[in-house]
């Protein structure tokens, strides 16, 4: 039975944030700080994913690019690297099962399982492996990685509401909630009420002060 911990796990905005940044760097070592600062990534995730990447031999000891990782870092050979980083990092039965380009995400999911992982952890090593599998480049780059690069998508100038005109729309949301909305006497009331009683009262001035509060909270009430 494989160890827990012997197979990646990569969140896409690392996958992706740390190839942008190759992209623009790409003989400049990549740390759990540069990791933290260039994808917004707590410290603690960051050392953890450096050793990730580790694992799936796209850094080295010093967190520079393997030739590996240089050859990832392109388009045109990114196919040939994630393929691989494949059958560098997972064995031949998970591939076969689930070969790159056609895996079955429940497929993966159950391989993990039986290699004695939880539902959530296998699931997270699943995202992963269908993550480097697939051979396709990211078009875009994370925002997070402040490269710039990818185009932006501007926002559509159609409304959401399709062919409705917008007057008749806020009309009828007006209705709905003229409907909706309660009437006064529908609303619930609750009073929440704080006595504090010196230590040193007596019985009987105990017994005033709740005398004093049936009489003006349920005898007022009724009135």
């Amino acid at each position: 039975m494989a160890e827990k911990q012997s197979f990646p796990q990569i969140p896409s905005t690392v996958w992706w944030g740390v190839r942008a940044l190759l992209q623009r760097s790409p003989n400049s070592p990549i740390s759990e700080r540069t990791l933290g600062v260039q994808l917004n990534v707590q410290e603690a995730a960051a050392k953890q994913y450096v050793v990730e990447l580790r694992r799936a031999g796209i850094l080295d000891e010093d967190g520079k690019a393997t030739e590996l990782g240089q050859r990832w870092r392109h388009d045109d050979t990114y196919a040939d690297a994630v393929s691989d980083i494949l059958s560098q990092t997972y064995p031949e039965s998970l591939i076969q099962i689930a070969p790159p380009g056609e895996a079955d995400r429940q497929k993966v999911i159950s391989w993990f399982t039986r290699e004695g992982l939880g539902r959530g952890t296998a699931g997270n090593k699943a995202a992963t492996y269908l993550l480097i599998s697939s051979a396709e480049p990211n078009a875009s780059t994370p925002k997070s990685a402040g490269a710039g690069t990818g185009a932006q998508r501007k926002p559509s100038s159609k409304a959401s509401t399709g062919d409705v005109p917008k007057k008749t729309v806020s009309e009828n949301a007006r209705r709905e909630a003229k409907v909706r909305a309660p009437s006064p006497d529908q609303m619930p009331l609750n009073v929440n009420v704080q006595i504090h009683i010196g230590a040193d009262a007596s019985s009987d001035q105990i017994e005033s002060i709740f005398s004093a509060m049936r009489r003006y909270l349920y005898d007022g009430t009724a009135t």
